[in-house]
């Protein structure tokens, strides 16, 4: 049933994730796959042990592995026309719009994309993650307004859902709304505390607004979550530095040197802020 999803990238559940692929009983082959697939990613031995799948004997696995695969399938191959034939035969009901749409949206197809979860909304206007769905393919198809409206709609059908808070932040954003996106950002940490993400643009949108000690605690605490990303570092270092907080800058660029000692940007800001006069430090 998939339960492992959730820790598939962690190396031992991918090692027996793995394993449970290569099992006899085929039953066992479709959970592990359903569960591997975040792993796609960031491994590529998961990747290609998905390849191997879509050659599987049983055709329900050929199938999971080719929408696992789908962004970059060929669709002429038996796995690839399998899979066309299943999204097809379930194009009579909202979620079935819903991975069609997914399928074209992933491939870089937003048109065909656009109209598929256009069509699911229509049939089923109470689904948050329809409109989610359909507010993405808005933004890659250049309608950012449009893309406000649907997640809109999707944080009404599900306010306590983090991630539809911080992508109606990120559309309103895009549209020019710094101040209403400042409160998403703000529901999206409230609702969950760990979404690094969301802290750093929250961080990022204060510092916009000329807010430098909100930005500077903000990005603190994404700092805080995973104190290996250069990017947060590297942000309060550009803050401090333009508030003339130099000692405080020097140190924040040279954390991010020491997370990543080819980081240009850092190098280039430490090098202008030691060029400055020792009565500006």
């Amino acid at each position: 049933n998939g339960l492992l999803r959730r820790w598939s990238e962690d190396p031992q559940t991918t090692a027996a994730l793995l394993g449970a692929v290569q099992n006899t009983n085929a039953l066992v082959r479709l959970t592990a796959v359903r569960s591997l697939e975040p792993a796609l990613v960031t491994s590529p031995v998961v990747k290609a042990a998905m390849e191997r799948l879509l050659n599987d004997t049983d055709r329900a696995i050929r199938v999971e592995a080719a929408w696992a695969l789908h962004e970059t399938l060929d669709t002429n191959s038996t796995a690839g026309r399998e899979l066309l034939d299943y999204l097809r035969q379930n194009l009579d009901q909202p979620t079935g719009q819903l991975q069609m749409g997914t399928f074209f949206l992933d491939r870089n197809q937003p048109q065909p994309a656009l109209e598929h979860l256009q069509r699911a909304v229509s049939w089923d206007t109470n689904s948050a993650p329809l409109h989610h769905a359909l507010a993405v393919a808005f933004s890659v198809t250049g309608k950012p307004q449009e893309a406000v409206r649907a997640m809109r709609d999707a944080c009404r059908l599900a306010p306590r859902e983090a991630e539809y808070r911080f992508k109606l932040a990120l559309a309103l954003n895009e549209v020019g709304k710094l101040n209403e996106a400042v409160p998403e950002f703000e529901n999206a940490v409230q609702l969950s505390p760990q979404f690094v993400q969301a802290w750093y643009n929250l961080g990022l949108a204060y510092a916009a607004l000329h807010k430098p000690e909100l930005a500077l605690e903000k990005l603190s605490r994404a700092e805080a979550l995973n104190p290996t990303a250069p990017q947060f570092p590297y942000a309060r270092a550009t803050i401090l530095a333009q508030t003339s907080r130099l000692n405080e800058a020097r140190k924040a660029a040279l954390r991010v040197l020491e997370i990543q000692p080819t980081h240009a940007e850092a190098a280039a800001l430490l090098q202008q802020l030691d060029a400055m006069p020792s009565s500006n430090r």
